[in-house]
């Protein structure tokens, strides 16, 4: 296992609309906009670290991954928690028992702001920072506000929606924190994916709202040009990763799946399956939402990580392999599918793969172009 890069990048290497982020007053609701790679995450960390010796900073993120992730990132202390814990807590804090619940995991926001009206709280001095702020309804940001919670701060792009019943699009993020239009900061230059790979991920993009990010330059290193592989046997598709993984093994590699039980077949398989090497075995590691156990991932060390899609938001790999096995596309819905792809396609730094069983009968080749110039395809 070797180190590879992963530190957070400085004010001095912020561009002119970064940098008016950070300008911002410490105090008020603000609201960026941004596609993957465009440093929203970044500026939201610098924000916190500008002024978190005032211990009322606390940074909220979509899932216990991406948490794990910014933690190493920052190195350092940081108040953090996950997006629907701050309710969870919140609740417990005030009212001794569990958090209504339409589902599991989906608190019942209705009756938790009849609850939380009910409160009698006082203006607090409490900064939310919040990353992936589309991935919560208006109604999240609307119980915070009845604890008097006035200082949001949040980043957000719409085409990154996971749950299409259970977001946020610009507009309600505009009206939820009383803003308007020309309040908005929009980052558009894409730092983190190879010009063949945004390109690609601009055909999943669905977003009316806003144009897509800036492509890349051209001359930024790659591995050339997606491709997508159609196999009969999913070892072929085990001895691929792994020979990428020895032609560099100071690469983290993603692997992206659809779901636990596809999950926990390409983890295993990744440790018992052996190739010719030049280089000493990978460390593996996965990590699932059921688990009670705290994610083990260090993002600054090589290695092949197994990850459902929706626990990598906010993530990057240096190369990416998706196993579209497991997608179906359901009552033709079309953009969700698009918005799901276009999440996991925009992790990959270098290099972006997906396998596909001759079988298959998901229905995801609707969402895939044709077009050979941007990806390619191939079988194992």
């Amino acid at each position: 296992m070797a180190r590879r890069k992963y530190n957070l990048p400085g004010i001095e290497d912020l561009n002119k609309d970064q940098d008016k982020v950070l300008r911002l007053p410490e105090d008020g609701q603000f609201l960026v906009i941004g596609g993957p790679g465009t440093g929203k995450s970044v500026v939201a960390l610098l924000r916190v670290l500008k002024y978190m010796e005032k211990m009322n900073y606390v940074f909220l993120t979509y899932n216990k991954v991406l948490l794990s992730a910014t933690l190493q990132l920052v190195n350092t202390k940081l108040e953090s928690r996950t997006l629907t814990s701050v309710i969870y807590k919140a609740y417990w804090k005030h009212f001794k028992k569990e958090t209504p619940e339409i589902e599991k995991f989906k608190p019942d926001y209705e009756q938790i702001i009849r609850d939380f009206q009910e409160l009698d709280c006082k203006p607090t001095s409490l900064h939310l920072v919040i990353d992936e702020g589309q991935d919560m309804p208006p109604k999240f940001y609307e119980a915070l506000q009845f604890l008097c919670i006035e200082n949001f701060f949040v980043v957000a792009d719409q085409n990154q929606q996971l749950d299409k019943d259970y977001n946020s699009n610009k507009k309600e993020l505009l009206h939820v924190l009383g803003l308007e239009i020309e309040d908005v900061i929009e980052l558009k230059q894409n730092y983190r994916n190879s010009y063949p790979i945004a390109k690609l991920c601009q055909t999943f993009y669905t977003d009316p709202a806003s144009p897509p990010p800036e492509l890349p330059p051209k001359s930024k290193n790659g591995s050339g040009k997606p491709i997508l592989y159609e196999y009969t046997h999913y070892n072929d598709c085990i001895k691929k990763i792994l020979r990428e993984y020895d032609d560099n093994n100071h690469a983290l590699l993603g692997v992206i799946v659809a779901n636990n039980d596809i999950r926990e077949v390409y983890y295993n398989a990744l440790q018992t399956t052996d190739i010719k090497r030049d280089f000493e075995k990978p460390i593996i590691l996965t990590y699932s939402s059921a688990s009670r156990e705290e994610p083990n991932i260090d993002f600054s060390q090589s290695g092949i990580v197994v990850l459902n899609d929706k626990s990598i938001k906010g993530l990057e790999f240096d190369k990416v392999f998706i196993i579209i096995d497991g997608f179906t596309i359901y009552n033709n819905d079309i953009d969700s599918m698009k918005k799901r792809f276009y999440v996991m396609s925009s992790r990959a730094i270098d290099k972006l793969v997906y396998f596909k069983h001759k079988d298959y009968t998901g229905g995801v080749e609707k969402i895939l172009t044709d077009d050979e110039d941007i990806l390619k395809r191939g079988r194992l």
